[in-house]
């Protein structure tokens, strides 16, 4: 296996990083400040390459849940009831600089993740049904791996397809895709419900209308 210098250097700044690892977030009933306290000592390197390539700890798809979570003790650093006793501060902490780095950590993460997003976009099936679909939902597109989270309805007139109502799990009222829209994109409505319905999508079917019957009164 042949490795790159570019890796080489990543290797030796990964272990040289684990070797200095300060103590400067951390506390025993809180196993999260693990991710922190990996977090806090890139931030005072300014080392934003090395916390993307941290996958273990840093750079999951939790990550900016973990962002919002570690706001609270980056401004507790050094305060005993939230530290451990045997944590540091460390000579060029800066609190402000950290929370700057943590918002271009979560900036580079989301573009990261957008790329990948796009790569598996671009290669996966049924682009132009995908980018139709994510449009009415106010998404670039979705992909397959999202298809089961949406529930959709059929409208027809005259035997043939209408408009697709959409829905997913973020929407109040589910939004329509006419017949000019899939044009647009590049389809047609078959292909859409084809879509939907192949990728594990559930179909809403029209309720029957009840008949009312009014109460008897004596």
């Amino acid at each position: 296996m042949k490795i790159t210098k570019r890796q080489l250097r990543r290797i030796i700044r990964e272990s040289l990083l684990q070797e200095e690892m300060l103590k400067i977030i951390a506390n025993p009933h809180s196993p999260e400040t693990e991710t922190f306290n990996r977090i806090a000592n890139y931030a005072i390197n300014d080392d934003l390459e090395g916390a993307l390539a941290d996958t273990e700890w840093v750079n999951t798809p939790e990550l900016d849940i973990d962002l919002d979570s570690m706001g609270e003790w980056v401004g507790r650093v050094g305060d005993p009831d939230w530290m451990s006793d045997d944590t540091v501060v460390p000579d060029n902490w800066d609190a402000d600089a950290v929370w700057d780095f943590m918002k271009k950590l979560e900036q580079a993460w989301h573009n990261q993740n957008r790329r990948s997003g796009d790569d598996e976009h671009y290669n996966a099936p049924n682009v132009e049904e995908r980018e139709a679909i994510g449009g009415v939902l106010t998404r670039g597109y979705v992909l397959p791996k999202d298809l089961p989270s949406l529930t959709y309805q059929v409208r027809r007139r005259g035997g043939q397809p209408a408009v697709i109502m959409i829905e997913d799990e973020n929407t109040y009222t589910a939004d329509s895709m006419d017949a000019s829209w899939a044009q647009q994109h590049g389809t047609t409505l078959d292909k859409v419900i084809d879509v939907l319905a192949n990728g594990g999508a559930q179909l809403r079917k029209k309720r029957r209308s009840r008949k009312y019957t009014p109460p008897i009164y004596d």
